[in-house]
């Protein structure tokens, strides 16, 4: 028979092991990237000009992309999706507030989404130097699995955060910041 034993007084408990969870990122580049394979030639073999045929792959690249931001807390799928809006006001479909007001609210999601809430107790959990025995214990801990990818255990408690919000506004922003300010700078230079 097993016993658990508790964390010292003031050592959170690391024992149930949270993983982050898991997004096969390869996956979801395949798909974009066979949809946009489709769907650019079609678009042009159809008489379609350039700028057109690539606003259905900037809008697609920044819906799938931004879910994967929110719900599983990947920053390198916000720079996707913040890269595919910078497109999007590069070829002049929007301005930079629509794009600015379209990341807040994607960003205030991520502010209570589960997803960030797991991969900040992971890296709680793995930021905390733990005695031998500790880590022993968390090794000999059987993380319960439902299904396929569903763990059980303690809830995390889903509270709304203004640091993780303001984070996840800088990925989403920054591409179209920039992008804005490179139109904005050789406008600047094409009228000295």
């Amino acid at each position: 028979m097993s016993t658990i034993q508790l964390p010292a007084p003031g050592r959170p408990d690391t024992s149930w092991a949270v993983r982050p969870p898991r997004v096969d990122l390869r996956r979801v580049f395949l798909t974009c990237g066979l949809v946009l394979a489709a769907e650019i030639p079609l678009m042009l073999v159809m008489g379609n000009s350039w700028d057109e045929a690539m606003l259905p792959g900037y809008a697609i690249l920044m819906v799938t992309f931004g879910a994967v931001f929110c719900l599983a807390a990947v920053t390198v799928a916000g720079f996707t999706a913040g890269a595919a809006a910078a497109g999007l006001l590069l070829l002049g479909v929007v301005d930079l507030l629509p794009v600015l007001g379209g990341a807040a609210v994607l960003a205030l999601v991520c502010g209570v989404a589960p997803g960030w809430a797991r991969v900040e107790a992971w890296q709680a959990a793995r930021s905390v130097a733990l005695t031998a025995g500790e880590e022993a214990a968390v090794a000999r801990t059987a993380l319960p699995m439902t299904g396929r990818h569903r763990m059980r255990g303690p809830r995390q408690r889903l509270t709304w955060r203004l640091d993780r919000t303001f984070a996840a506004f800088l990925v989403l922003a920054f591409p179209p910041a920039i992008a804005a300010f490179s139109l904005w700078f050789l406008d600047w230079i094409a009228q000295r």
